[in-house]
């Protein structure tokens, strides 16, 4: 195609665009979040509105709401919910239906009596020119949303002092979110020829379609998501030695999906509904699974200071005045009281710079022991409660002072960041300070201590303020716990969860849907 050829085609969908009213209004709701993020500031310890007219404390916000316990990063929660807001509902939801709208009329009004006669007479394939109505809606649909994502970042940025940029990510989402719709629109507008088909069929299609994946999500973690139990030793201090023996399929029972067994509890109807389901999946875009995508890129680029996989132990932030210790310092650690043995490999460490303390981050696997009743085997767990008596004999054994042991809750935000065990307190034979809390994470395996060395004798009130320094950032990441479906998906999954069928077969989709109105398109007489 000649390039004289593809510049007016490229006016000509400009110019139709700006025409129409439902992009004006795509345009200036486009325009409402990032006023916004420039009049409504939230900093560190406040909102404020138009630069400071109006202020709210968060505690004060979050009273409102009805949330007694304020967050440690209250500033961080409340940006995510503003976010979640625009670019999850409005520019998500709302956003996608208004651009199927501003763009739904493109094909429809090629196609009307004259005008078609006007294009068609042209020396361009009809390929062409259906083609270039689709990257046009592309084209435009990527621009607002750029436009919309970078100056949100700019106002938060700027106004708030919060950079982010996985916020950037959201752009991208939403503009492939829309290459599959506009396609099946596209279509649409082809067969019907009509503006308001076009826009109620491929709004409903987008509707439908989300259904069907959030279904299919729904019941994939149903028959393969694990129940992760999270212990609460803080709540039974006295809880005796976990027995999984109850908790561990016997040995002729398969741990697989009931419905793929076929099993007599399952019925042929509710087989045949999730094999449709399955094929149903197979075929359609997995536009939901674009929003798991974003949220992983978003991490990857706005990581933790650090997370141990296994169980999900996550520190957001580093406190200001710590300074994380790398790889070889963390090697050269060597707790007081010869303490090493017991607490098993150093994960993470951090000294306070004007004070001279260590934090440490240490784990090992749990010990397990079995009882044997003829031929069944009971396998007992050792819990954080058995792991933090255990260490005070040793310390008791090694002549600790002043040492106590009690349960414990830590992490500030309830809801998200929760973690209890227990707390051991004692001075060494210099006088120095020493805290140990020992506590497991979402994975039952593993016993976590997380230990300071303080030099010198002080005040309880000091130590306590020096450890909240830390432990408002710690605990454990529930968001991804709960996220089950996410952590299945990879390059090297299986193929319900394979990263790459998802994105190629959707793209399959919507090459599908322009093949065929294409095909259509050539066999419409003019």
């Amino acid at each position: 195609m000649r390039k004289g050829l593809a510049r007016a085609l490229a006016a000509d969908a400009f110019h139709q665009v700006l025409d129409n009213g439902v992009f004006r209004i795509l345009a200036v709701l486009a325009l409402a979040p990032i006023l916004f993020t420039f009049l409504v500031g939230f900093r560190a310890d406040s909102v404020e509105i138009l630069f400071g007219v109006k202020s709210w404390g968060y505690a004060e916000l979050f009273r409102a709401f009805g949330m007694h316990a304020l967050p440690s990063d209250p500033q961080g929660a409340v940006i995510g919910v503003v976010l979640e807001l625009c670019f999850g509902f409005l520019a998500g939801d709302i956003g996608m239906l208004l651009a199927l709208s501003a763009t739904a009329f493109f094909v429809p009004r090629m196609l009307e009596k004259g005008t078609a006669e006007l294009y068609f007479h042209r020396p361009v394939s009809r390929a062409w020119l259906l083609l270039s109505r689709y990257l046009a809606g592309l084209v435009f649909i990527a621009l607002v949303a750029s436009v919309l994502v970078s100056g949100m970042y700019v106002g938060l940025l700027l106004v708030s002092h919060h950079g982010d940029p996985g916020i950037l990510v959201a752009a991208l989402q939403l503009v492939y979110v829309f290459a599959l719709i506009h396609a099946f629109s596209i279509l649409c507008g082809v067969v019907t020829r009509s503006t308001v088909a076009s826009i109620l069929l491929s709004s409903l299609f987008f509707l439908f379609n989300g259904c069907i994946q959030q279904g299919w999500i729904a019941l994939q973690e149903s028959d393969r998501g694990p129940s992760v139990h999270l212990e609460r030793d803080a709540d039974r201090a006295d809880a005796g030695p976990r027995d999984s023996a109850a908790n561990e399929p016997a040995a002729n029972e398969s741990t697989e999906p009931k419905d793929e067994q076929g099993s007599a509890s399952s019925s042929p109807v509710l087989r045949f509904m999730r094999s449709a389901l399955d094929v149903v999946h197979l075929v359609l875009p997995k536009t939901s699974d674009a929003t798991y995508f974003a949220r992983a890129l978003r991490r990857a680029l706005q990581a933790p200071a650090f997370r141990d996989e296994d169980s999900l132990v996550t520190l957001y932030r580093l406190g200001a005045g710590l300074r994380r210790l790398d790889a070889s310092e963390r090697a050269r650690l060597e707790p007081a009281d010869g303490l090493r043995p017991a607490l098993g490999e150093a994960r993470f460490a951090a000294s306070v710079a004007d004070d001279g303390a260590v934090f440490s981050l240490w784990r090992r696997a749990q010990t397990k022991s079995e009882t044997r009743f003829g031929e069944r085997v009971r396998v007992r767990e050792e819990s954080s409660t058995q792991a933090a008596q255990a260490l005070e004999e040793r310390l008791s054994a090694a002549g600790a002072r002043a040492l106590t042991r009690e349960s414990a809750r830590f992490g500030s935000d309830a809801g998200r960041r929760d973690l209890s065990g227990s707390l051991v307190r004692w001075q060494d034979a210099d006088g120095n300070v020493r805290r140990a809390r020992v506590f497991k994470g979402s994975d039952s395996a593993w016993i976590y201590t997380l230990l300071l060395e303080a030099p010198g004798a002080r005040e309880p009130q000091a130590v306590d303020a020096l450890e909240d320094r830390l432990l408002g950032q710690l605990g454990i990441d529930l968001t991804a716990l709960e996220d089950w479906y996410p952590r299945q998906l990879g390059f090297t999954a299986p193929l319900r969860f394979n990263i790459l069928f998802s994105v190629g077969s959707s793209l399959a989709f919507a090459a599908a849907m322009l093949a065929l109105a294409i095909w259509r398109l050539k066999r419409i007489a003019f």
